[in-house]
């Protein structure tokens, strides 16, 4: 059997394009080598941000547009809350790049954001702390998305309309053929006219002549009080320091806050190429100045 598309990891990106590429027709197989959602991929972590007015350039903003509207679209399909709207503010200097471009996104695309100074952040939300000379941008229609659970939810939907899954089964080699590729599992080989590969890290060994260098992101959870839930009103955020680190987070279950660094990162050659965390979790507890 020759099949339309075969797609080799099914986390975010893969169990997307299962689903849309089954909805529109064609005869699709996705694979993983374990069984999404879990832990080895990119969407582990169970919450992303989703920003309208686009910090690194409005020529992103016709793309997560439209995101918003399919997430929307997938949330009312599932039944699934997979995204809760927040609402995000971004902080940073008032001299910060990143939030002129914020402001500019914004402005292109008549987006409804609310400028403000330190002071007013202080006073609207208490939990946060900021210097005399930052300012912020609120965006009331972005917010959080809920990954593992919409990663969850397009497998469904793609395997209820008929899409073939392979899960807990690593692809071993890709073969190029005039009529399209074949890959290698320990299920044998399978057939098909198109190949997507959104496989993260492990795209080094499946093509190992592809310029690409895997970069490690790492955020963690810091258990909190009841003030910077969601249930509290409290905001997803993104934060600059005056050095340009740029940093975001989120109010996460059970009265926790999820930070992560959004630039820089750990770069890896291999899945398996981590370093500790530690020294991170402590730079963002020492250098981090917006939260009391």
């Amino acid at each position: 059997m020759q099949y339309d598309l075969i797609i080799i990891g099914s986390g975010s990106v893969g169990a997307a394009a299962g689903y849309y590429a089954r909805r529109a027709g064609l005869n699709v197989l996705m694979t993983d080598a374990h069984q999404p959602p879990h832990q080895e991929g990119s969407h582990h972590g169970s919450s992303r941000l989703i920003r309208h007015a686009y910090g690194e350039g409005e020529k992103y903003v016709p793309l997560v547009l439209r995101a918003q509207q399919l997430w929307d679209e997938l949330a009312e399909i599932s039944g699934e809350a997979v995204f809760e709207r927040t609402g995000v503010i971004n902080l940073g200097p008032a001299s910060s790049a990143f939030l002129a471009n914020v402001a500019a996104s914004a402005r292109a695309f008549q987006l409804e954001v609310e400028e403000l100074d330190a002071q007013a952040v202080m006073q609207r939300w208490p939990e946060i702390r900021l210097p005399d000379d930052y300012r912020a941008i609120f965006e009331p229609a972005s917010g959080v998305l809920r990954s593992e659970l919409a990663v969850e939810t397009w497998i469904r939907l793609a395997r209820e309309a008929g899409c073939a899954q392979l899960f807990n089964c690593p692809v071993s080699a890709i073969h190029h053929h005039a009529d399209g590729i074949t890959i290698d599992t320990l299920d044998g080989e399978y057939h098909g006219k198109k190949l997507l590969v959104s496989a993260g890290t492990w795209v080094t060994r499946l093509l190992p002549d592809l310029p690409i260098q895997p970069v490690r992101k790492v955020f963690a959870w810091y258990q909190a009080d009841g003030r910077y839930s969601s249930k509290n009103h409290f905001p997803a955020f993104t934060g600059e320091l005056p050095n340009g680190d740029q940093y975001y987070g989120f109010p996460a279950e059970d009265n926790e806050l999820k930070i992560g660094k959004h630039n820089g990162g750990q770069p890896i050659s291999t899945p398996a190429g981590k370093g500790s965390v530690w020294r991170c979790r402590q730079r963002w507890f020492r250098i981090l100045p917006v939260f009391a």
